[in-house]
């Protein structure tokens, strides 16, 4: 029997608290970028190799994930997931108090990532899955919203906590960093705890494909021989490449933007910047920058709440488009690094940034049927552009001396989507053709 809307409502927003959890992991590497330039002294370059070991976690553990949740089920998938999570998190410990090198965090981080690879396996797919079919982008962007939550709250904790951080005797002090750690290393054992007693319903198992087998519009031709679904991952791939590229240096270009020197070499900072840094108590410039970045994290939680209602009058593709088209214009006028204004622009990428993902990643898998757990697991691999826009951002931004500069990734990131929105009718209509 097909499950009902109520019931389908609690577990949407126990698979919903999941991605509060890796919304917060994925946040607060923004700020670890900095953290480390400072605290271990790394290039920016280097610094780039914290998004390459999270991201190329993904791309190793993606698929042997799906193969895998197709053996054991959605539920085991998670509670796996979760395990690891917590394993990584705690190894935070010994690689501040013990080892306390870069690549000690970085192997952490890799451990702690292969967990989120197997949740996002899971979880995502489930999600678009869970309903009708034509509420899937919007099903998938409420969900995503719960970790634009976690987003907002991440950069005030860098700002507050870890950026607070003291060298003492220019030995490097990891306490205020491992906290948030072993907080999340806790969190994720209750949520498994949680977890294994909650009953979620059968999608596809024997019993009935709910959501897949009622559908007499799906596709039968392999999912590689579907355009909507192939284009879906070159545009997931280059999208990732903007968005973990903007984040990874969005401190480091509103400092540098923010904060400038005159002709005469004098410290010029922008009365914004400092009126701002004011408001909020910080430090420092460096926490005031994280405490900006909250700013762009409430209007990515905004834009990811809104774009379902939005919905209602554009269709998805076409509002990926729009918005595609919009941050583009954003990343121009980044790239133009008009002093102490720029800076103030770059928080509306996120605005525009709040549906990419989601969008992408349920209109790339329509129509999939019993293919899309497979499918998913190659939508999550695409993620391992966030493991090399980083590292080549952050060699652009040395070679160059400009922040500015290294922008030209996530602008090419930015004309994908609006070229996958524009074309997604024609897509799928060629997949509905494929043999």
């Amino acid at each position: 029997m097909k499950p009902t809307r109520n019931q389908l409502l609690f577990p949407f927003l126990m698979i919903a608290t999941l991605f509060f959890i890796w919304g917060f992991c994925h946040a607060m590497l923004d700020v670890l970028n900095k953290h480390f330039q400072n605290i271990l002294h790394v290039s920016k370059a280097q610094s780039g190799f914290i998004q390459t070991s999270v991201f190329g976690a993904y791309f190793l553990m993606a698929l042997p994930s799906a193969l895998l949740i197709r053996r054991i089920g959605y539920k085991r998938g998670i509670l796996l997931g979760l395990a690891v999570l917590a394993i990584g998190a705690f190894l935070f410990i010994p690689a501040g108090l013990v080892y306390k090198t870069f690549w000690a965090f970085l192997l952490a981080l890799f451990i702690l990532s292969s967990g989120l690879a197997c949740i996002e396996t899971a979880a995502n797919p489930y999600v678009t899955v869970l309903g009708p079919k034509d509420g899937a982008a919007g099903r998938l962007s409420t969900a995503q919203a719960f970790n634009s939550v976690a987003y907002i709250i991440a950069p005030t904790i860098g700002g507050a906590f870890i950026f607070s951080q003291r060298q003492a005797s220019g030995v490097a002090d990891f306490h205020s960093l491992l906290t948030p750690y072993v907080v999340l290393g806790c969190l994720g054992l209750v949520v498994f705890g949680i977890f294994s007693f909650v009953k979620l319903p059968s999608i596809d198992g024997d019993s009935g494909k709910a959501a897949e087998s009622d559908d007499a519009s799906v596709y039968k031709a392999p999912m590689f021989h579907q355009p909507h679904f192939t284009w879906g991952i070159a545009t997931q791939f280059l999208y990732i490449v903007a968005q973990v590229g903007v984040n990874a240096f969005a401190v480091n270009y509103i400092l540098e933007n923010a904060i400038t020197k005159d002709a005469s070499g004098t410290t010029v900072t922008s009365p914004l910047f400092a009126w701002y840094g004011s408001l909020t108590g910080a430090d420092k410039p460096d926490s005031t920058a994280a405490y900006v970045v909250t700013i762009a994290m409430i209007l990515y939680a905004i834009g990811r709440f809104s774009g379902p209602l939005v919905t209602c009058f554009i269709k998805p593709n076409r509002l990926l488009a729009i918005y595609g088209i919009a941050n583009s214009i954003i990343i121009l006028l980044v790239m133009a690094d008009i002093k102490q204004v720029s800076w103030m622009i770059l928080p509306f990428c996120w605005l525009f940034m709040s549906i990419m993902f989601p969008f992408i990643f349920a209109m790339s898998l329509s129509n999939l049927g019993p293919q899309t757990k497979l499918a998913a697991s190659f939508q999550i691999m695409s993620i391992v552009g966030g493991a090399i826009a980083p590292p080549f951002m952050g060699w652009l931004a040395d070679h160059y001396r400009s922040m500015a500069f290294c922008f030209i990734l996530p602008l090419v990131g930015f004309i994908a989507p609006t070229i996958y929105g524009l074309a997604y009718p024609r897509l799928l209509e060629k997949s509905s053709l494929s043999a």
